[in-house]
Formats: structure tokens, C-alpha cells, sequence
């Protein structure tokens, strides 16, 4: 069972609203908070494969 962050009730669980207060995310909000994530993990792709192609020419410059 999940807490409410607005007023602290019991709720189901995390994607439903609140039966006290009726708050809770809306689809849009978790749709934004998804695309957030997937940018920033494609950010984090692109720099991950430049580290690995820069140490791999340092490793065929070496051998």
C-alpha cells in the first residue's frame, strides 16, 4: 500500500489517485517523466560508446 504525498492517506498504489484528495499523476505527467528519462539515457549512450571508440584507438595506437 502506497502513501499519499499530499495528504498522507493510504492509497493502492502508485499510478492511482488518492481517494481523500483525488491527487495523483496524470497520464501526461508520466509520459513527460518517461520521455526525461529516455533522452537522458540516449545522452548517456552517446557519451558511453565516444569513451569506449577514444579507448580504442588508444589501445590500437599502443599495439
Amino acid at each position: 500500500m502506497a502513501t499519499c504525498r499530499k495528504c498522507g492517506a493510504g492509497k493502492r498504489r502508485w499510478p492511482r489517485s488518492c481517494p481523500a484528495c483525488q491527487a495523483g499523476s496524470s497520464r501526461a505527467d508520466v509520459a513527460v517523466e518517461g520521455a526525461d528519462v529516455a533522452v537522458s539515457l540516449g545522452v548517456l549512450g552517446w557519451i558511453g560508446r565516444g569513451i569506449s571508440a577514444a579507448f580504442r584507438a588508444v589501445l590500437r595506437a599502443l599495439g
